[in-house]
C-alpha cells in the first residue's frame, strides 16, 4: 500500500507499507523505515502542564479523509525523522590515496605466500601443543606464553630447576616429532 500527501510547505509525504509490515515513511528527501507493529499508540505531552497522554487508534477521529491508524503511522514516522535529524553522523571519514601519507600502511610489504605459510606453521604448532597432555600444555603456556621463569615454576611445583628443564626438553622433542 502506498499513500502520498502534500504538506502545506509543498513537500510530498509518502507512506509505503510492505506485505511484511514494514513502513517506509518519507517527507521530501528524508526517509525512515520501521515496523508497522510499533504504531499502536503515541504519547502527547501538554506544554502547559507537562502531562503526558498515550493516544491510541480508538481515541482518534477520522479527520480530512485520514484513517485513525494512519495518524499513528504518521506520528511514528515524524518522531523517527526528528530523531534521525538530531543524531546526524559525527564521525570523520578519511580518504586514502597516493597523496596521503598513510597510503603506505595499506600496501602489503610482505609476500602473501609468506603470510599463508606463517599462518599454516602457527596452526600446526597450535595443533601439536593441543596434542600434549594437559600438564605439558600448562608448562608450555607457563614458559612460552606467560614467560614465567624456570626457577619460579620449579619452586611452585616443588621440584628442582633441572626437572623443569628436562620436562621442557621432552615436550619440545614431542612437538618437533609431530611437526615433522
Amino acid at each position: 500500500m502506498i499513500k502520498k500527501m502534500k504538506t502545506k510547505d509543498g513537500l510530498t509525504t509518502s507512506i509505503e507499507i510492505s506485505e511484511e509490515g514494514k513502513v517506509t515513511y518519507s517527507v521530501g528527501k528524508k526517509k525512515t523505515t520501521f515496523d508497522l507493529s510499533e504504531c499502536d499508540s503515541f504519547t502527547y505531552e501538554f506544554d502547559a502542564t507537562g502531562e503526558k497522554i498515550e493516544i491510541t487508534e480508538g481515541m482518534l477521529q477520522e479527520t480530512e479523509g485520514v484513517e485513525p491508524w494512519l495518524w499513528l503511522v504518521i506520528s511514528e514516522g515524524e518522531e523517527r525523522l526528528e530523531y534521525n535529524n538530531d543524531h546526524a553522523e559525527t564521525r570523520r571519514h578519511f580518504s586514502y590515496s597516493g597523496q596521503n601519507d598513510k597510503f603506505d600502511t595499506l600496501m602489503a610489504v610482505e609476500d602473501p605466500l609468506d603470510l599463508v605459510l606463517a599462518n599454516l606453521e602457527k596452526e600446526a604448532l597450535r595443533e601439536a601443543v593441543q596434542a600434549l597432555e594437559s600438564q605439558q600444555q600448562e608448562l608450555v603456556m607457563d614458559l612460552y606464553y606467560r614467560e614465567i621463569p624456570v626457577a619460579h615454576i620449579a619452586k611452585r611445583d616443588g621440584v628442582d630447576e633441572a626437572a623443569i628443564r628436562n620436562r621442557r626438553k621432552r615436550i619440545l622433542k614431542k612437538i618437533k616429532k609431530s611437526l615433522f
